[in-house]
């Protein structure tokens, strides 16, 4: 199994940029949620180094495929907690369904804009972006609703209110954030299509144990 992973491109890029990802979560990640209680502050501080993740995935993998393994990467890093006996499943499965379903979002979208062959311009990174939270959020909150929990706990239990920031306001603040990012990295000349450096395969692990290992800590803490 270790030699099929070391020869395929897709899926050594997409674990360890999908461990990179579950490692910001599990420290960045941790201390947003705990000690920053500012409505939108994920999407400042997480969700752009989640495209960040994917987009790096999706260079150094060659294509769209990898971005699908960084997801399935991170979401597995989140599930690990499902071993934890005092947490409840869907405080665990909720991250990991939205991880997935910003991969998913991102890949609708790159792929639409035609990446990662070609380099988007700056107005199509921001119709990108915005679609990409929209696509993801709507998502999101759907299975929400699905599992027929958002009307008691979460995000509805204070009224519509906090679905509709969600889905709103922090889709416009995430999207000024992601196109101001793009926007300083054509500045210094770091938005180009060329593939970026495959990680080895021996680093995907170790990046991999440490967020797992993050994960866990940060859960019982």
């Amino acid at each position: 199994m270790l030699g099929r992973l070391r020869n395929s491109p897709t899926l050594v890029a997409g674990v360890y940029w999908g461990a990179v990802w579950g490692l910001y979560e599990a420290t960045v990640g941790f201390v947003v949620h705990t000690f920053i209680r500012v409505p939108g502050a994920s999407s400042v501080l997480l969700v752009p180094f989640a495209l960040f993740c994917l987009r790096g995935a999706m260079r150094a993998g060659g294509g769209l495929p990898a971005c699908g393994v960084a997801a399935a990467t991170a979401a597995a890093i989140k599930l690990v907690d499902l071993f934890l006996p005092a947490l409840t499943v869907l405080t665990v499965v909720n991250p990991a369904v939205a991880i997935l379903f910003e991969g998913l979002s991102f890949t609708l979208v790159a792929r639409q804009l035609g990446m990662p062959s070609r380099v988007p311009s700056l107005k199509a990174v921001a119709v990108g972006a915005i679609a990409f939270n929209a696509i993801w959020r709507v998502l999101f909150l759907l299975h929400y609703a699905a599992v027929g929990w958002i009307w008691s706990v979460g995000m509805m239990k204070d009224g519509p209110q906090v679905p509709l920031g969600f889905l709103v306001r922090d889709s416009l603040v995430c999207s000024a954030v992601i196109v101001g990012l793009m926007a300083l990295a054509r500045q210094r000349g770091q938005a180009a299509a060329r593939p970026s450096g495959l990680p080895s395969l021996r680093g995907a692990l170790v990046v991999l144990t440490l967020a797992v290992i993050a994960e866990l800590t940060g859960r019982l803490v």
